[in-house]
């Protein structure tokens, strides 16, 4: 992948066993989202917290891993090697290489899209209601298969 736009890290190298993986990538979701602040725009970028099968925040899975139907969620290393990319995306969502839009969700629920279309990259954020306004909530962030970029497109073109 050449020609990155200078607010984006290579991506990472994940050699090693699962746990020696699992330790480097943590260390990273942990100085980009728990020990610092992020945000969107003027809006504070929350995580799911919620941690319901061992130590590690939802919100990191959902960074690192992709779900299964048969087997729930399962490591997803071209997302995981990307996870470098989450906060700078965000960070730098002004700059022209960084597709943003809102859509509207079949549950009615509005997302914020941040695609970096030309690196195969997107995040998605959630706009909060009610008195949570000030905050949006860190939804996934992944890499986009060559099937998802027809489905990307389709949302951008019925953005809000």
């Amino acid at each position: 992948m050449s020609d990155l736009p200078s607010f984006l890290p290579p991506v990472l190298d994940l050699d090693g066993t699962w746990k020696v993986i699992l330790n480097k990538l943590y260390s990273i979701f942990k100085k980009d989202f728990v020990d610092s602040k992020v945000y969107f725009t003027n809006l504070r970028v929350i995580y799911d917290t919620r941690k319901l099968d061992n130590e590690k925040e939802e919100g990191f899975w959902h960074l690192i891993t992709k779900e299964d139907k048969k087997l729930g969620r399962i490591p997803d290393y071209k997302r995981a090697k990307r996870l470098p990319w989450a906060k700078p995306t965000i960070e730098n969502h002004n700059e022209p290489k960084v597709k943003v839009w809102d859509y509207i969700e079949g549950n009615g629920r509005v997302r914020i899209y941040l695609w970096l279309e030309n690196y195969d990259y997107a995040v998605i954020l959630e706009r909060n209601r009610g008195k949570r306004k000030h905050l949006v909530v860190l939804i996934t962030a992944f890499y986009v298969e060559k099937w998802k970029k027809k489905d990307l497109a389709r949302r951008y073109q019925k953005r809000v």
